[in-house]
């Protein structure tokens, strides 16, 4: 059945209207979900997150999204996502009819919920971070959790665990909300020395801290804050569809690898002085190659954000960087490789030529495998670092251990062990480095990530970046 996805941005207001309208006009059974050719509409009320709705990442509209586009395409759904700027008004929303589906919510399921409404199973945790300016003193006593105000959003769970962290001193927390749920504006203020202390779930720091670097972590608070989904079981169809839907999550790993597509590549700390020379190479390295980035990223379909992300994993734009295992270049290319592409790996635009050709030439090596878009270019960047042979092996170890082999999420975990005898003897291209091209991945994804958000959040790198992001290729993965 066809899936049909449609964003609406709205203020409350106008949902408050609707409410006020469909609650006293409308009977039970008027409201239940219309349909568009058939197809029942699933009205979805959503916080406006990174989570939800992705703006700076370039691995897919947004983790939430994903599973709701998930769920509509296996149970026959039109979804209408409509973004809301409060848990609060999330939940009100489903309490009054006027949506069908609360998703991206935060904290404890409540010990008691309105009837017809149904807590889903948690799916994903993170716990509340205390963060601080870099510019002012870290916390250094309990008692400073009440003695300074502490930014945080409108997400109660975030201040009720704040009030548990301070019983132990016995004092009242003082926090200061912002509106909406966006963790941005808080950051923005510390990261402009405008705030000293803030409170947020450690998941949205992890996305948001590459581009904040003045914001610093000052305590991680022991508590689980768990997400679920919140419907109304009073819809006897979705009520079974939803229930079905989770309990087939449980079993098939999908959230997971979903998981880590849009946050598996996320460091617990960034590392702020390679952070710094990221973006000092973006603008003082970059431009001298940006051309042929640009002409190899075309001729071979690769996004030419990714090919830079590989460019300064490999040598940070150096042209003359050697490696002590004898790989030269921009694009690091071992003499025998470069004989084969038809290069000379000392010239940095022939580097590029070359390197750009051998990550396509990898990528159709895994055209039988037909898998996920970005799973094949994560395998693609593996083997550009360990070989096609070890990767193989790996994918081969994965199935002999109950894994599918088909996903980043499943080969992140054999690569290393092809580094034991005890699994590298049972292989065919035997020993490798595969804890060296997990790092490598995972390093590639994450300065792609980063890249990519500072186009979107208009830093001054983003002159330098905007032209190679207006040339995706039209075949890139698109989710």
């Amino acid at each position: 059945m066809t899936m049909h996805i449609k964003v609406r941005r709205v203020e409350w207001l106008a949902i408050a209207l609707l409410i006020s309208l469909q609650a006293t006009m409308l009977t039970w059974s008027a409201r239940q979900p219309e349909h568009v050719n058939g197809v029942p509409i699933l009205r979805v009320a959503a916080p406006k997150t990174e989570r939800v709705s992705a703006s700076i990442s370039p691995y897919g509209p947004g983790f939430e999204q994903e599973l709701l586009a998930l769920f509509a395409a296996e149970k026959g759904y039109h979804l209408e996502i409509i973004e809301v700027d409060s848990p609060a008004q999330a939940m009100q929303a489903l309490e009054e009819g006027t949506v069908h589906l609360v998703v991206g919510l935060g904290g404890k399921a409540p010990e008691s919920l309105a009837s017809p409404i149904v807590a889903g199973p948690a799916y994903a945790t993170s716990r509340p971070i205390l963060l601080h300016s870099s510019k002012r003193y870290t916390l250094r006593d309990e008692q400073e959790i009440c003695d300074n105000p502490i930014l945080t959003t409108q997400q109660r769970y975030l201040a009720d665990t704040l009030s548990d962290a301070a019983e132990g001193v016995n004092c009242v927390p003082w926090t200061s909300k912002v509106d909406g749920v966006r963790v941005t504006p808080i950051l923005d203020t510390l990261n402009e020395d405008r705030a000293r202390f803030a409170l947020v779930d450690d998941w949205s720091y992890s996305l948001w801290q590459p581009f904040f670097l003045s914001v610093k972590p000052a305590k991680t608070i022991n508590r689980e804050i768990n997400y679920r989904w919140f419907w109304r079981s009073e819809y006897e169809d979705l009520h079974k569809a939803l229930t079905a839907f989770w309990q087939e999550r449980e079993q098939d790993g999908q959230i997971a690898t979903l998981h880590e597509r849009y946050f598996g590549f996320l460091p617990e700390e960034a590392d702020y002085y390679e952070l710094v020379n990221l973006s000092d190479s973006i603008r003082t390295n970059l431009p001298r190659y940006s051309d042929s980035i640009l002409k190899y990223s075309k001729k071979y379909d690769i996004d030419p954000l990714l090919l830079a992300a590989v460019i300064y994993q490999e040598s940070r734009f150096d042209a003359d960087a050697t490696s002590k295992t004898g790989v030269k270049g921009l694009m690091q290319i071992t003499q025998s490789t470069a004989r084969v592409l038809g290069v000379d790996r000392n010239d940095p635009r022939q580097s590029i030529k070359g390197g750009a050709k051998y990550l396509k030439m990898l990528w159709s090596e895994f055209e039988s495998m037909d898998l996920d878009p970005w799973d094949r270019w994560f395998f693609t960047l593996a083997s550009y670092n360990q070989g096609l042979g070890h990767v193989q092996d790996a994918i081969n170890l994965s199935r002999s251990m109950g894994g599918t082999g088909r996903t980043w999420h499943d080969l992140k975990k054999v690569l290393p062990l092809l580094a034991w005898e005890k699994y590298y003897s049972q292989t065919k291209y035997g020993y490798s480095r595969g804890y060296e091209a997990v790092h490598y991945v995972e390093n590639i994804r994450y300065y792609y990530y980063i890249m990519h958000g500072l186009v979107g959040l208009a830093r001054p790198e983003a002159e330098h970046l905007g032209t190679l992001l207006s040339a995706v290729p039209s075949s890139w993965p698109v989710i």
